[in-house]
């Protein structure tokens, strides 16, 4: 693939693995990106990556579970670059998520943070690009779940729930959105390898807890490998890249499945 996606405007909000991968991805493929964080430095440090390679980004401060902030956003690009033809949501989920425990041995609070926390800023940033979406005729909402969401793990508390409503919202959106001619596509992927530090900070403070969870997952997912690889953040990258471009034009409403045959 080359300038699959030149001249198209990306927002990826999330400056984490999954974001800056994708983020860098849309980039290379000639898309103007910006980086919307709550965390301003990372947000900023990672479009002064994109630019040293020769991209173009910029960075913004911007919180994706306010819709105020969220509605001054969107404003502002479309403002500054006069269209928005992808929106990817990334965010994570990185104080209190508590994985590795038991379900009974968790409070509602706990179980029910991912649920909340992702449904609403998936529902927020989607609701907030609409808009300008429609006004062009065009664009693709993108998000993103894993393997949870269908293949049930034990110690994954609230996110298989969370990713299972994330994966339906994106169909409701598809069929609503579609005759705007507006996309909306999941991508499905395993924990990759390198995402552990990030998947760590969603855990328990336990350090055994963590390892155990870890080895568990490894063993399930041996058993239900199609082939003998995991998912590379770079997998990833090079998918979320054809299917916000006009080559994927006839696919919407569908999760585009990286999880190496673990669910089919």
């Amino acid at each position: 693939m080359k300038d699959i996606l030149k001249d198209k405007v990306a927002i990826v909000y999330g400056a984490g693995p999954i974001g800056s991968t994708v983020a860098k991805a849309f980039a290379e493929e000639g898309a103007v990106v910006y980086v919307a964080d709550w965390n301003e430095e990372a947000g900023q440090k990672l479009a002064d990556a994109i630019m040293t390679d020769g991209g173009k980004a910029v960075a913004r401060k911007v919180d994706a579970l306010n819709k105020q902030s969220l509605d001054n956003f969107i404003r502002e690009v479309a403002e500054e670059a006069g269209s928005i033809d992808i929106s990817f949501n990334a965010i994570n989920v990185v104080k209190g998520g508590k994985q590795g425990t038991k379900l009974v041995d968790l409070d509602y609070e706990d179980f029910a943070l991912p649920i909340e926390t992702y449904t609403k800023t998936q529902f927020l940033t989607a609701n907030a690009v609409t808009p300008q979406m429609i006004k062009q005729k065009s664009g693709v909402i993108m998000m993103i779940t894993a393997i949870p969401s269908r293949l049930p793990l034990a110690g994954t508390v609230g996110f298989g729930p969370a990713w299972a409503a994330i994966e339906a919202l994106s169909r409701t959106l598809a069929v609503e959105l579609g005759p705007h001619g507006i996309r909306t596509v999941c991508l499905h992927s395993t924990g990759s390898p390198e995402t552990q530090a990030s998947i760590q900070r969603t855990f328990t403070e336990d350090p055994v807890a963590v390892k155990d969870f870890m080895d568990y997952f490894q063993e399930r997912a041996a058993h239900h490998w199609l082939i003998p690889t995991s998912t590379s953040l770079k997998n990833v990258g090079a998918m979320a890249a054809f299917m916000a471009s006009d080559n994927a034009s006839a696919t919407t409403g569908t999760i585009a499945n990286m999880a190496a045959g673990m669910v089919i």
